[in-house]
């Protein structure tokens, strides 16, 4: 082939048409640069595709009336053809309100089945209960949601009106609900009874509820994730097929946990903040003891160690089918005591699969007691894989591969991956080598990698890590927080 000759751009239109048609949206429309025979070309993508996400990528790079006006066309060339999937990443002004109701209007004509309406600016944070800007949610009449033709609802910083009609949702398998803030008690109660179908429920940043309840023998719910539900009160659960809670946030809830015997994983994290936060954390422990996978945090191991004769007629609490533990928040040489007490308190017998993460900021409680009287009785007979995360080097850290390679008497391998600070110093990682190699080990077929791999947790999603993205960030010094958000004048617009 002679130099600069386009024998892609040679072939036929059909084929041409059949290529562009392979590709994601936004890669076609980047392929219309290529010569004129492609100018046009990625409206045939647009045409026959079941599927419009428009996400960061593609909103970033635009002012909000540039996103509006280029939404506003491509529904207009997508005509009246059906559509399965519809998602926005956009941060709305009040003036864009009617192009909102439009599109969910125009959307659910089409017959769409999986509706995302991320309307944040990005705002994924726990750490406030405050918008950084003056836009005001989202209110989604209860008219666009006439239809039945929804299995997957999600929706961040838009509000239902009230009453809501839940008989709309009767089709819904999957609904996330995040800073729906006029979202009550009873409204949930409500889509919970008529949604009859609904197996995956995420609430997050609702500051509304207070008493929640998820009641129901017939009740199809398999994933219930609650994050970050400051005004929480009280929790009430009776899910006969429940296989998986996710909780972070203040655990000083009530709670009553009733038929959950087929929960499977379970994550169970307090904010930072203190003990108090984590004040019933060994009671829903309790509860869900009979879980696989676990994700704690580092608090709630303080909590357990530090009022242990509080519970001392429950210890110890056996986790008799736990396979995969995940431990995030640590570690301080305060924490190894915990984590050393915490096998022993509640000793894991089947534990296969363990992961620590650890933190820079990880929080900090004195407590004392020796750590050679905790782990003289310490076995883990069946684990065999075993990744630390974020490692620094420190003597806390090193105490804790020492104690696993000593205890763990079938293990496989220890994965270590150094922390950002030391990932690239192959001179401080061959001395932590170095110290790593001369710990005795219980199991000859140990072998100790400072690398990353392909072991990853279950429960991938850490909400405490979560970041902002979409043009706000975050600055944080002491108690001192600094923001740095999206310009509000018109002329943005």
């Amino acid at each position: 082939m002679g130099r600069g000759e386009d024998r892609l751009s040679n072939l036929p239109n059909e084929i041409l048409q059949s290529i562009i048609c392979l590709m994601p949206l936004k890669y076609a429309i980047r392929a219309s640069t290529l010569s004129k025979r492609w100018r046009h070309l990625w409206r045939f993508n647009l045409i026959s595709s079941t599927s419009l996400q428009f996400g960061e990528d593609f909103s970033c790079n635009q002012s909000p009336k540039q996103f509006v006006a280029t939404l506003d066309r491509y529904l207009q060339l997508h005509g009246d053809r059906n559509l399965d999937k519809f998602g926005i990443l956009f941060s709305p002004f009040d003036i864009f309100s009617p192009n909102l109701e439009n599109w969910v209007a125009t959307v659910l004509a089409k017959g769409v089945k999986e509706l995302e309406l991320d309307l944040s600016q990005g705002i994924s944070s726990s750490a406030f209960e405050f918008c950084m800007d003056d836009r005001t949610s989202f209110l989604i009449p209860n008219s666009l949601f006439n239809g039945n033709s929804l299995t997957h609802l999600s929706l961040s910083r838009c509000n239902f009106s009230d009453p809501l009609d839940s008989a709309n949702f009767v089709g819904l398998s999957s609904l996330s609900l995040d800073s729906v803030n006029l979202l009550t008690d009873a409204m949930l109660t409500n889509i919970v009874k008529y949604c009859v179908s609904l197996e995956s429920l995420f609430i997050k940043r609702c500051e509304l509820l207070e008493f929640v309840k998820f009641v129901g023998d017939k009740l199809k719910l398999r994933k219930l994730v609650i994050v970050d539900c400051r005004t929480l009160l009280a929790i009430k659960i009776l899910a006969p097929k429940l296989e998986s809670f996710v909780y972070y946030g203040w655990i000083s809830f009530r709670h009553l946990f009733r038929n959950v015997s087929k929960v499977n994983d379970a994550y169970l994290c307090a904010d930072t903040g203190g003990e108090e936060y984590a004040v019933n954390f060994f009671s829903i422990l309790s509860d869900l003891s009979h879980v696989k996978v676990l994700t704690i945090c580092s608090m709630g191991l303080v909590h357990i160690v530090s009022q242990q004769h509080e519970y001392s007629e429950e210890l110890p609490l056996e986790l008799c089918n736990l396979q995969e533990l995940l431990v995030s928040d640590a570690i301080s040489e305060e924490q190894i005591y915990c984590i050393f007490s915490f096998f022993r308190l509640c000793p894991s017998p089947f534990l296969e699969k363990l992961f620590v993460q650890i933190t820079s900021d990880s929080y900090k409680e004195s407590i004392s007691g020796s750590v050679e009287e905790i782990i003289t009785d310490i076995v883990f007979p069946n684990l065999k894989f075993i990744k630390i995360t974020n490692f620094g080097g420190s003597s806390a850290e090193l105490k804790l591969v020492k104690f696993f390679l000593e205890k763990a008497i079938v293990l496989e391998s220890i994965f270590i991956l150094m922390n950002d600070c030391h990932i690239s110093n192959n001179c401080f990682q061959r001395i932590i080598e170095g110290q790593l190699s001369v710990i005795p080990k219980a199991s000859k077929d140990a072998h100790i990698v400072i690398a990353d791999c392909a072991l990853n947790p279950t429960h991938a999603t850490l909400y405490h890590e979560e970041k902002y993205r979409n043009g706000t960030t975050v600055n944080f010094h002491d108690e001192s927080i600094i923001f740095e958000s999206i310009p509000l004048d018109q002329n943005f617009l």
